[in-house]
């Protein structure tokens, strides 16, 4: 079983769903978990990506033997069923997958048998085929995001960022100013155009956390965290403000925390309701957040699911997927609903089914309960 006091990679997967320190909850709101055509290949710590198509792009990933893989495959919602495409030139894993503004998908860093990756590659769904684009300068990822210029940010454990241009395929540097550099766990876009950036030190003794400038180059501490562990995922709600869920690394809820851009501070607000480190999380339409699995002791994944609603601050059941996952992913399709594919279910088989999550109820109908 992985330790999650290891060098982090890019599985620091969204996460969410909080039970908050409150006597009122929700009532049990249920969605449903159907399951959907399986993949080719058993999967775990792969990526998804939506396409502008429709159809979602799986890549890479590790197998039961913990082997890295170089496949990938596309995802139909229309009929339901994954099929073939090309293949990457390496076996990747924990890498970086990233929908550029000409919907070609960006695949760069990760790791695999030879050790941290620094190649880069471009999936073109018009050809269905992977190139070579320009190699980064530092190799491994941790995690992404796509700059309003086009532009893509990938965080490298270490001492450096990466700054990836479409237009000219060529990847620059830019050194965190936290001395020591940061063991990196999630990045996200805020509004304003920066990027958060949240992990821990180089030695994981202490949260560490910085905002990236991209008109500066130049990044800034902010923070710090009321609650810091050493996995933690992060999402921008609709009021401009990030949801973090920092995985303990034990059998107890995970911390829950707010980053406020405008006052640069975090605020610790609750705990989650289950177990979710190496879960899959994403923001639905409607606002709410879907957080589902996560790795049990003994590395089996679990089958919880819960939803955070921004307007009521409360944690609401949300059921439970066919089978337990960690380290899967969860895509939000064109329709609404939630593709959740692969991940490790008994420890340490990797598992190539996957499931569609419906909600059944919508925001006005959660906030009016």
């Amino acid at each position: 079983m992985r330790s999650c006091r290891a060098t982090i990679t890019k599985a620091a997967y969204a996460l969410l769903a909080f039970g908050l320190a409150s006597t009122t909850a929700l009532a049990q709101l249920p969605g449903a978990f159907t399951p959907t055509g399986g993949m080719g290949a058993v999967r775990a710590d792969h990526s998804s990506t939506l396409l502008t198509n429709g159809k979602v792009l799986v890549v890479g990933g590790l197998d039961s033997g913990f082997g890295p893989l170089l496949t990938a495959e596309l995802y139909d919602p229309s009929k339901g069923t994954f099929s073939p495409t090309g293949n990457m030139s390496v076996a990747r894993a924990g890498h970086v997958a990233a929908l550029l503004a000409n919907g070609t998908v960006l695949i760069a860093g990760g790791g695999n048998a030879d050790g941290p990756v620094a190649t880069a590659e471009l999936y073109d769904p018009a050809t269905d085929q992977f190139s070579p684009t320009g190699k980064m300068t530092s190799a491994g990822t941790a995690a992404s995001a796509v700059l309003h210029d086009g532009r893509v940010f990938i965080a490298v454990n270490g001492t450096a960022a990466e700054i990836y241009d479409p237009a000219t395929g060529v990847f620059t540097a830019s050194v965190y100013s936290t001395s020591g550099g940061i063991l990196v766990d999630t990045a996200v876009l805020l509004p304003d155009g920066t990027v958060l950036v949240v992990g821990c030190n180089a030695t994981c003794t202490d949260g560490a956390n910085e905002l990236y400038d991209p008109v500066a180059d130049t990044f800034s501490p902010t923070g710090p965290r009321s609650a810091w562990d050493t996995i933690s995922v992060a999402t921008v709600l609709a009021n401009g403000k990030v949801l973090l869920v920092e995985g303990n690394c034990s059998a107890i809820p995970d911390d829950v925390e707010v980053y406020d851009p405008g006052s640069g501070t975090f605020t610790h607000i609750g705990y989650t309701n289950d177990i979710h480190e190496f879960s899959a999380a994403v923001l639905l339409n409607d606002g709410t957040f879907l957080v589902t699995g996560g790795q049990l002791p003994g590395g089996s994944g679990n089958t919880s699911a819960e939803m955070y609603v921004p307007a009521v601050g409360m944690p609401a059941l949300s059921g439970v997927m066919t089978i337990g996952r960690h380290s899967h992913t969860a895509t939000l399709l064109s329709d609404g609903t939630v593709l959740i594919a692969g991940g490790f279910s008994n420890w340490p088989s990797a598992t190539s089914s996957a499931e569609i999550y419906r909600p059944k109820k919508k925001l006005s109908q959660l906030t009016s309960q």
